[in-house]
């Protein structure tokens, strides 16, 4: 069956369905490209330079860290540097380059995570749209059984029944590859809020005497 053909057995609510999804695919799209635009997926080049840093040779680890240009490296380079100034560790030190630490990651995060929710609302509508569409065409489909009376076309019932799951199909059919796409966001997000915490950890605990 052509496309057009879909669209108008579906009604209103899979036009609806099929602008959420342009929408969404816009938004995926774009996080994909800010993702590998920062090198989202190279955080083991930051973890050779706090390896690096972890032997004592911090001024090259200082040096290679600010070569890399992703968002892990920017807050860990802030700590070496911090390190890197005072030469001494002390607790007030640690407590105010924890607490900066804190705020540059969330400023990150709020950034990197912005359209997330979008998305989020949009894979729990677009099943219950498609479910709505599933209804309202399963009443269409029993008014019509009901005005035919006992001159009832089974294959007229059976047309009206599928016709109305075409919309629950595209409900779902739109959710799904946006559910994949946002659970992988969200673990990159949380892989690089727990990757600057061990590594600042690590960097840290190095200079505790």
């Amino acid at each position: 069956m052509e496309a057009n053909s879909l669209l108008n057995l579906g009604g209103p609510i899979v036009y609806i369905l099929l602008a959420l999804s342009v929408y969404a695919t816009a938004i995926i799209f774009y996080k994909l490209h800010i993702f590998y635009g920062v090198n989202f997926f190279k955080s083991n080049r930051t973890a050779r330079s706090v390896k690096v840093w972890l032997e004592n040779n911090h001024d090259d680890a200082y040096e290679s860290i600010n070569k890399i240009s992703d968002p892990e490296s920017e807050v860990i380079s802030f700590a070496m540097y911090q390190l890197l100034k005072h030469k001494k560790l002390t607790v007030k030190l640690e407590s105010d380059i924890r607490e900066e630490i804190v705020r540059l990651s969330d400023e990150r995060i709020n950034y990197y995570s912005s359209n997330l929710n979008s998305l989020q609302v949009i894979a729990t509508i677009a099943p219950l749209l498609g479910l709505l569409g599933t209804v309202f065409g399963m009443i269409e489909a029993f008014q019509q059984m009901e005005m035919a009376g006992k001159n009832v076309d089974p294959s007229v019932l059976s047309g009206g029944i599928w016709e109305a799951l075409l919309t629950t199909a595209v409900g779902l059919s739109v959710a799904i590859p946006i559910v994949v796409f946002e659970s992988y966001f969200r673990n990159i997000i949380e892989n690089f809020k727990n990757n600057i915490e061990s590594a600042v950890t690590k960097v840290l605990t190095s200079q505790i005497n």
